[in-house]
């Protein structure tokens, strides 16, 4: 069973009997199926002491800081909370918070889940307004570390307008996320490119619209740079490395910062991936006469949508994946532009968008829909969302 998926039971909470069951019950928020998911991905640091609080003061931050939660009862947007390094000693806190309690499925159900070894691991959190239909894991055979990987498929809304049109089974589409945390080291790069090509090999399946992982990817080598793209996936940061460290600051560290944590995505037309915004920047936990860091990482916040068109799903072949890879790819730093959603609630001014290419014809006559898109103006006033504004190093 190396390096094969394996099931994993997600769990839910049940208020009436006070105990998490097995399964992905869903709480729908409303009548539509979201046409979007917010993502963070936080490594929240195994190795330091007080795990269970420095965990509780993290999803304390993700309640009331990122998704403006001010209560228990405040149901947050369609999201998934990634999480790295969570001692098996901790795992409980996750369970015991009230927050997650009402408004998330957990994935896996319990430690056991890891490898047997394992003193750490990731841990999916899920909106139960998200429609989940799998979960699964693999076991990196190759790691020193005992590291592992988590997959949750979820269906979403291919549509913008979802208020005006409601979603047919051809419309709605299904997003497969994953969390990882690759092996350290710079002589574990090697172990790395295994690891991730296990990763994108699961999210490049027939049947998936696209798919995104979030995690720590540990990289510390000069190979680790071209490490993404060399397994068929693209980076969702623009812009210089040290603009996106994630590592290194908290506290200062004598080794050298740099961007170990990323978000990394599919290529295909209509999947469109925010540029992450790095969040939990300088943030403690504590009395105010001995505050500690909540973890050694910053977190990631980045915002996911797949728009269907049918005239495009008709001529898109799974087995054309490769080819419009590398048309995307040729016209990735020459086409791009930002996307404003115009019937969704958060669009950030750097948006990534990238105009799709179809092998065998001209790129100009497949633009129509897009182009579309791109000119359609919002008939009802936009919701902004202000998540928490940080520094960046």
């Amino acid at each position: 069973m190396a390096d094969a998926h394996r099931d994993i039971q997600p769990v839910h909470y049940t208020a009436e009997s006070k105990q998490w069951l097995p399964g992905p019950s869903q709480d729908r928020a409303g009548e539509h199926m979201p046409s979007f998911i917010h993502v963070v991905s936080w490594n929240v640091d195994c190795m330091r002491p007080e795990p269970d609080l420095r965990l509780d003061a993290a999803l304390s931050y993700i309640q009331h800081q990122v998704f403006k939660c001010r209560t228990n009862r405040r149901r947050p947007e369609p999201c998934s909370i990634l999480l790295q390094g969570v001692l098996t000693t901790a795992f409980n806190t996750i369970l015991n918070n009230k927050w997650v309690q009402n408004f998330f499925v957990v994935i896996p159900s319990t430690t056991d889940a890891w490898p047997k070894l394992a003193r750490y691991g990731t841990v999916t959190l899920l909106s139960r307004s998200l429609r989940i239909t799998k979960s699964t894991t693999i076991h990196f055979s190759c790691s020193e570390s005992q590291h592992h990987a988590i997959f949750v498929d979820v269906k979403l809304s291919g549509l913008l307008d979802i208020a005006q049109a409601p979603a047919s089974s051809k419309s709605v589409v299904t997003l497969r996320i994953a969390n990882t945390h690759l092996d350290p080291l710079p002589d574990g790069a090697p172990i790395r490119e295994k690891q991730l090509k296990l990763v994108a090999d699961a999210l490049i399946q027939d049947g998936l619209f696209g798919g995104v992982v979030g995690g720590d990817f540990n990289a510390v080598s000069l190979n680790d740079s071209e490490l993404v793209e060399s397994v068929g996936l693209w980076d969702a940061w623009s812009g210089d490395d040290e603009g996106g460290f994630t590592w290194g600051y908290q506290p200062p560290s004598p080794l050298t910062p740099g961007r170990l944590d990323k978000l990394v995505y599919t290529p295909r037309p209509g999947f469109f991936v925010d540029t992450p915004k790095k969040i939990a920047v300088g943030k403690k936990y504590g009395q105010l006469t001995r505050r500690r860091w909540i973890s050694d990482h910053y977190a990631l916040l980045t915002k996911v949508q797949c728009v269907y068109f049918a005239s495009d799903a008709s001529d898109c072949d799974p087995s054309d994946h490769g080819h419009i890879q590398q048309g995307l790819r040729e016209q990735r730093n020459i086409e791009t532009c930002s996307l404003d959603h115009p019937l969704v609630s958060h669009s950030p001014p750097r948006s990534k968008y990238i105009i799709p290419l179809h092998p065998g014809t001209n790129s100009r006559s497949r633009r129509k829909p897009w182009k579309r898109l791109l000119r359609m103006k919002s008939s009802s006033p936009s919701v902004e969302h202000h998540f928490d504004g940080t520094r960046t190093h």
